[in-house]
């Protein structure tokens, strides 16, 4: 059974899919006019429909044609066949909340390749002119329209009377299973995996497919291409191919690992991408910018760089689920949270959360470079109209959105140990900066030593007051017996459960052994700034954390 439950309060959750639903589809169509026909400008937009209102908007609207069918049914059925046809490794996804493991083949980069050569060979050659997919584009996003709306039927129905996988259900609300979807991994047969096909080989090769368009559209229109246009669709390219060479990471993404197949992630891609994503470089056919060599070759660099950031963060943490951990993150053994979890079929399970790297300065730091990249392909058409820049805003709220959804699912399929993961680095600055908090107890650490702040006993009544020198004076160096704790760390081991927090209103051993390692090991080192950066201080702290945590209320982080 899907989940029925949203991340907004369910107001404005039904606001927002019926306003997607309806209002998308025009958008598509008033943004290809506003680009094509009404010289980018949004105003001169909006002059038109309030002189001809609706009906001023229905002319506008072109209908689909036949030529505009054949377009899509020929790039489709091509996309189609090089996904099921050219060989690939044997790539598996993450393990889904039912328990099943998809299994895709990994071909992409190669039908990147194959699509792209075939497109400019068959017009070098003359056999095809790719300006007629531009000519035809108002009509090919009618078609799109209309086509997508009726594929998301599709799979609707197919959801409810033939499912793939269990990983399937109803909410029991219509409006949510059409919007959200009703499959996590719907394929035709066993091997045709349908969001793989919308999601990687229509939507996003079409990205590349008409960024090419455009630029070859103002070149037969100008006989040259601007040097904006040039670097518009270079750094298009340059994520598209990005893109396809992580493929197989994006199958663990909150697109295919999460989201269901439904209007939200099926239309999007299969309409949205190839119409917002391009839109910039649509602007740029008929609006060319001169930029002059050094600012296009300062914006080439600085978004290919962004790209690479955003790469790079997604390679680490890749690279650090297939090696377990065990591998070196910017040339050290990485930290990380282990977190365990349980699956709707009752079976525990474990996941490592990253924690250094690019993943250590913020939860979401990929969103930064990838909304910097969108704007670098954005700015070579300058500041002359808002609209070039709507995919920008609109990424923006979209990744703002996603990691809100991110935050929520992990919470509730972590728990703990999420609230573990977004609290490390504060919890190290507690620690660090003269707090923390021991076994229930509130310490100050001092230069001279810890000394424990007044708490009242509970059973006498009293206010006990241990300054540092009676704490120093009643250490001992003997180990703590508890067979309480030893008997839960056995069930630990064997039941997964997590020990719970023991209190008590007295100076343990515990305390005794804390007191005599936190003057060895000089806490007053790390508490002041010394001449280590703070990751240096964060990864000789990282032992000492892994030793103690087990008796005091701070996240037990540990080297890989």
């Amino acid at each position: 059974m899907a989940e029925s439950k949203t991340v907004h309060s369910p107001l404005l959750t039904y606001f927002s899919m019926l306003s997607l639903v309806t209002l998308c589809p025009p958008f598509v169509i008033l943004l290809w006019y506003t680009m094509t026909q009404a010289d980018g400008s949004v105003l001169q937009t909006w002059d038109y429909l309030k002189q001809n209102g609706l009906q001023g908007f229905l002319n506008i609207w072109p209908r689909p044609t036949a030529t505009a069918w054949k377009i899509i049914g020929v790039y489709a059925a091509f996309e189609a066949a090089l996904q099921l046809l050219l060989p690939g490794k044997r790539v598996e996804g993450p393990i889904s909340p039912t328990g099943n493991r998809p299994v895709y083949k990994e071909n992409g980069v190669a039908a990147y390749v194959v699509t792209l050569v075939t497109y400019l060979g068959l017009w070098w050659f003359g056999t095809f002119n790719p300006t007629i997919v531009y000519d035809h584009l108002g009509e090919i996003y009618s078609a799109l329209i209309f086509g997508s709306f009726v594929f998301c039927i599709f799979l609707y129905l197919k959801g409810h009377f033939a499912p793939s996988s269990t990983d399937s259900g109803s909410s029991g609300n219509i409006i949510i299973d059409f919007y959200w979807g009703m499959e996590l991994y719907p394929r035709i047969g066993k091997t045709f995996d349908i969001k793989v096909f919308t999601n990687c080989r229509f939507g996003m090769m079409s990205w590349a497919v008409l960024a090419l368009t455009y630029c070859i559209k103002q070149y037969e229109e100008t006989g040259k291409v601007a040097d904006s246009m040039l670097v518009n669709t270079a750094l298009m390219l340059v994520y598209v191919s990005k893109f396809f060479w992580w493929e197989s990471g994006y199958w663990n993404t909150m697109d295919i690992a999460h989201d269901r197949a439904g209007f939200y992630i099926c239309w999007g891609c299969l309409v949205w991408v190839p119409s917002v994503y391009t839109s910039p470089g649509m602007y740029l056919v008929n609006h060319p910018v001169n930029l002059g060599t050094q600012l296009a070759i300062f914006i080439l660099v600085a978004g290919i760089l962004c790209i690479y950031i955003n790469y790079d963060c997604d390679r680490q943490r890749q690279e650090f689920r297939h090696t377990n951990g065990k591998c070196l993150v910017w040339g050290k053994p990485p930290s990380k949270i282990e977190a365990s979890y349980t699956t709707t079929t009752g079976e525990t399970k474990t996941s490592l959360l990253l924690t250094s790297g690019w993943w250590g300065l913020s939860r979401h730091f990929h969103y930064v470079p990838e909304i910097l990249s969108a704007f670098f392909w954005t700015v070579p058409a300058l500041f002359n109209h808002l609209l070039p820049y709507f995919y920008v805003i609109f990424l923006t709220i979209l990744l703002f959105d996603r990691a809100k959804r991110d935050d929520d699912r992990c919470k509730s399929k972590y728990g703990k140990y999420w609230k573990l993961y977004c609290n490390k680095m504060s919890a190290f600055d507690n620690v660090v900066g003269g707090k923390l908090k021991l076994k229930g107890k509130a310490l100050d650490v001092k230069a001279g030593g810890v000394k424990k702040k007044k708490k009242k006993n509970k059973n006498k009544d009293q206010i006990i007051e241990s300054t540092e020198n009676e704490l120093l004076a009643g250490g001992s160096a003997e180990q703590a017996d508890d067979p309480n704790d030893q008997d839960n760390d056995d069930v630990n081991k064997s039941t997964g459960e997590e020990k719970a927090p023991h209190y008590d209103d007295h100076l343990t051993p515990a305390e005794r052994r804390y007191i005599e390692q936190r003057e060895q090991l000089d806490v007053n080192r790390l508490a002041k700034i010394s001449n280590k950066s703070h990751r240096d201080r964060i990864q000789d702290f990282n032992q000492y954390l892994a030793n103690m945590s087990e008796h005091y209320d701070i996240p037990k982080v540990g080297p890989g």
